[in-house]
């Protein structure tokens, strides 16, 4: 740790937070380290991460510990100086952990897998791990597209671990002392856990995937995504850790809704977290209080996919502002939708506003409607004219480029709606190119090319040019090709990341350090042609995550 000095912001990597646990190492049954892989004000600010901690390190026998990944900087110190990855609490190795349990919150963190593994001195392939080492379990929204990451990852879990994680911790004590592929097939028996090592791929003459085959009688040729019934009843961390370093979402954020009553068909979000349940008013004001007592923060946010559509918002909103003005703490709202916005009831319940308004109307109202996201152009200027005066000052608008049966109509309907917002109101918005997502309606469908995207952007930054209190911004197209690609491929595509990896990709949902150039130069070294995932899929054709039931 000696060379901590010489790399930018230490305090990353020395843990001692307020509201650290301080479990003893020796009396633990079982030792998890959770991983998520990004810097430590992004994993700190991962709701996911702070749930199975608090719930590990609550049962008694178990420990849970953390690690974040060093930016490309840091991590030539940690080589240069040749230190391993060390976990912020103990300060031990990662092999010393009995499971190391990632959180993929993205496909675009995937070779920050590897430098996990590489930092922390473990074989990159799961096939070359021996006895000693810790079983690497991944989970979270990236995971379930794992194909791209069999290679690499001793098992996944699909679904929600809020409580399945002690199952987990559980089925290692179980077999404590037992050898490594013991220790797999007792974890391949819980429900949700898929195990790539007892499964082989099959292909045929002509490359295209045809499904796997089961090496294994507790293979199952189905792996079911476990959900939480009773979002009521699971643990929901008070003791929030306060970091020294600011983080992204440096406040107390409170998850009232899981899922989304909406069925909007290009939504993969309402799918991978429904069904929709809800907490109640009471439970969150009290978990609200306790949070903000124990930690001093000065704020509360809250959390879901449209906070708006909450059942019983008013008397939330009531019960919060009591707990509020006793703390002295502020209130953020996000994730409103236009059809659930109520500005008036805000402005009431906390007599401020929010810094900005975030709508997202996707596309033209006619492209809306028909992938079944039913808001109006109408309602949209309706709030965002009620806004206006009613003080607000900024709004945030999300497009995506590329939906299904888009035409050059769709585009010109979107400038109409952004000059009549921009007239309102100081509006900043964010073009992304459409990904057709696993599990969603529109999974089969085409990636549009790079072309297509140019053209899109260049109508839209013309017919926009000139038009006051208004900032564009497109998100890269190579990142939206690379992120597509990784969850729509196969395992072969894991040679791809080894490759891009080795190549130095790292941080690739980071522009500075996003190269494209170095992901092309991977797919023609590995002889993989990138295009095959990126046409539309026949209905013919099996689908790699086909044998994940969400």
């Amino acid at each position: 740790m000696r060379f901590l000095n010489l790399i930018p912001r230490p305090g990353r990597y020395v843990g001692a937070e307020v509201n650290a646990a301080g479990r003893d190492w020796n009396s633990a049954r079982v030792r998890l380290c959770l991983c998520f892989p990004d810097t430590y004000e992004v994993g700190m600010s991962n709701l996911g991460l702070r749930i199975l901690y608090g719930t590990v390190n609550n049962a008694g026998s178990y420990l849970a510990e953390r690690v974040f990944i060093p930016d490309p900087e840091a991590e030539a110190g940690f080589r240069q100086h040749h230190e391993g990855l060390w976990s912020l609490e103990s300060r031990h190795s990662l092999r010393d952990f009995d499971l190391i349990g990632v959180g993929l919150a993205s496909e675009l963190s995937y070779t920050n897998l590897l430098t996990l593994l590489s930092l922390a001195g473990l074989p990159r392939l799961s096939k070359d791990r021996t006895e000693t080492d810790p079983i690497v379990l991944a989970g979270g929204n990236g995971a379930l597209t794992p194909e791209p990451l069999a290679p690499f990852v001793d098992a996944f879990f699909m679904g929600e671990a809020d409580t399945a994680i002690l199952g987990i911790m559980s089925a290692l004590e179980r077999i404590r002392g037992g050898r490594r592929r013991e220790k797999l097939l007792e974890l391949a028996r819980l429900e949700g856990v898929y195990v790539p090592a007892f499964y082989r791929p099959e292909y045929d003459a002509d490359g295209d995937y045809l499904g796997l085959t089961g090496l294994e009688t507790s293979a199952s040729p189905r792996i079911r995504r476990v959900t939480v019934s009773d979002l009521e009843a699971v643990p929901f961390p008070t003791d929030w850790l306060v970091p020294y370093l600011p983080v992204i979402h440096d406040r107390v954020t409170l998850e009232i809704m899981r899922g989304c009553v909406h069925r909007c068909l290009f939504c993969q979000a309402r799918v991978i977290y429904g069904p929709c349940r809800v907490r109640s008013p009471e439970k969150l004001v009290d978990l609200a209080d306790r949070a903000l007592l124990k930690t001093g923060y000065e704020e509360i946010s809250l959390l879901s996919l449209s906070s708006g559509d909450y059942p019983r918002l008013k008397k939330l909103l009531a019960g919060l502002r009591f707990v509020c003005e006793k703390h002295r703490a502020r209130f953020s709202f996000p994730s409103l939708r236009v059809d659930s916005l109520d500005l008036e009831q805000v402005r009431t319940e906390f007599g401020r506003k929010p810094p900005a308004l975030t709508f997202a109307p996707e596309s033209s109202e006619a492209c809306r409607f028909r992938l079944g996201k039913r808001i109006t152009d109408a309602q949209i200027l309706e709030k965002a004219a009620a806004a206006s005066q009613a003080g607000w000052r900024h709004l945030k608008l999300y497009f995506m480029l590329g939906l299904p049966g888009e035409e050059e109509s769709d585009l010109r309907a979107i400038v109409v709606l952004i000059r009549e917002l921009s007239r309102r109101l100081a509006v900043n918005v964010s073009f992304n190119t459409f990904i057709p997502k696993p599990y969603t309606p529109l999974e089969r469908a085409d990636l549009i090319n790079r072309e297509a995207f140019e053209v899109r952007s260049q109508i839209l930054r013309r017919e926009l040019r000139g038009v006051r209190s208004l900032k564009l911004d497109f998100h890269a197209y190579e990142q939206s090709r690379l992120e597509a690609l990784l969850c729509r491929g196969d395992r072969r595509v894991g040679r791809v990341i080894e490759e891009a990896w080795e190549n130095g990709c790292r941080f690739d949902a980071y522009r500075e350090h996003f190269h494209p150039e170095l992901w092309e130069k991977a797919w023609l070294d590995c002889g993989l042609d990138p295009d095959r995932f990126l046409f539309k899929q026949s209905r013919r054709r099996v689908l790699p995550w086909n044998h994940i039931v969400i």
